[in-house]
């Protein structure tokens, strides 16, 4: 965790958990492209870090210990216990001692009591997910293949105000966060769905600037629809596909509300649109603590399907780490902890950085071979 703290202190175990959740689904992205599959294998905490010797706590600067996450098992056949048993019984030894990446700490108390608290002490099975009832995905036409598609994304550093998104393009991006589990990188990911979106909506050809909400599973409207503002309208956007759970809360200019919320970063209001990640909070924590961690891998995972299909729509996203959560609830009327705002994203039109360039792979080590 210290890897993320020394920059962004407390809040570092949550962009942990975020990066957990972009990874699983770039690798479940990639493996597609092979015709693979990714099965996460639900070990203890305990389990996994005796595997990857990251519980021998004298290998290991004390201010900077190693956490363990997530085993997935990646290849072409599904994973069979027996054979992951044999594996992990063979005998292996574990040599040196950890590098120091600092020499100096700052401690903050608050990232290993959650930690703690949130360490899964069992091995969890993981039941397969319900038959998807959503309609194929449709996918957007583009001229790049999946892996330059891949190889070409970027986080946006800044955005230029004045992009529209067609309707068409962002209907279809919404469309591809519905939880499909035969779709990538949903087929990783066989949880109950835990998060839908407040969407702040800013230039979408044909479709009034607000708020809207997308429901990504129609067991959130009821308690959504009780959770935020009694006056808000729930209008169905015109024109969208019945499936999609997009709804219109309150038209109007959301600029200001999105780049306030979200630490007054130009950023989430100079795209098209910006996202605020809604987890289902409390039902998911009753499940046990250590869901809190999942959560935010739900939420990654969502943020990773957004870099890729804004990408494929010629435009450009990026994730959104400091927003105040709070004012984020106020703005909702969320009075209690049944939701919460756990990540936030936005989409738009880039504005180039012409320092930044994209070399060929390990390019560095042909010229020292030369």
């Amino acid at each position: 965790h210290w890897r993320e703290a020394w920059k962004y202190g407390l809040r570092a175990y949550r962009y942990c958990q975020h990066d957990v959740g972009h990874a699983l689904a770039a690798i479940a992205y990639a493996a597609a492209t092979l015709g693979w599959r990714v099965e996460p294998l639900g070990w203890s905490d305990q389990r996994l870090a005796a595997l990857l010797g990251i519980d021998r706590e004298t290998d290991f600067d004390p201010d900077e210990p190693e956490a363990p996450d997530l085993a997935v098992w990646v290849g072409p056949e599904p994973a069979h216990a027996e054979m992951i048993d044999a594996w992990l019984d063979r005998p292996r030894s574990y040599l040196g001692k950890a590098n120091r990446l600092s020499t100096g700490h700052v401690s903050w108390t608050g990232i290993e009591q959650v930690h703690r608290a949130c360490w899964r002490d069992t091995a969890q099975q993981t039941a397969p997910a319900d038959p998807a009832t959503l309609p194929p995905l449709t996918q957007l036409d583009g001229d790049l293949g999946a892996g330059a598609l891949i190889r070409q994304r970027r986080s946006a550093v800044d955005f230029d105000g004045q992009t529209q998104m067609p309707r068409e393009a962002w209907i279809s991006m919404l469309d591809a966060l519905l939880p499909r589990p035969g779709t990538p990188p949903f087929d990783a990911w066989r949880r109950t769905p835990r998060v839908s979106l407040l969407l702040f909506v800013h230039r979408v050809e044909g479709v009034a600037p607000g708020l809207y909400v997308l429901v990504r599973t129609p067991a959130h409207r009821d308690r959504l629809h009780r959770s935020l503002r009694s006056e808000w309208a729930w209008v169905p956007l015109d024109g969208a596909p019945a499936h999609l759970g997009l709804y219109r809360l309150v038209e109007g200019d959301a600029r200001n509300a999105a780049r306030a919320l979200s630490c007054h970063q130009d950023i989430a209001s100079d795209g098209c649109f910006a996202v605020a990640m809604l987890a289902d909070f409390d039902a998911a924590l009753e499940h046990g603590p250590w869901r809190y961690r999942e959560l935010f891998w739900e939420c990654g995972l969502i943020g990773q399907i957004l870099y890729l299909e804004a990408e494929a729509a010629g435009l450009r996203g990026t994730g959104i780490g400091c927003f105040f959560d709070d004012a984020v609830h106020d703005l909702l009327g969320i009075q209690d902890r049944r939701w919460q705002s756990l990540y936030h994203f936005t989409v738009g039109g880039p504005v180039e950085d012409p320092r930044l360039r994209t070399e060929p792979p390990y390019a560095h080590l042909d010229e020292r071979s030369a």
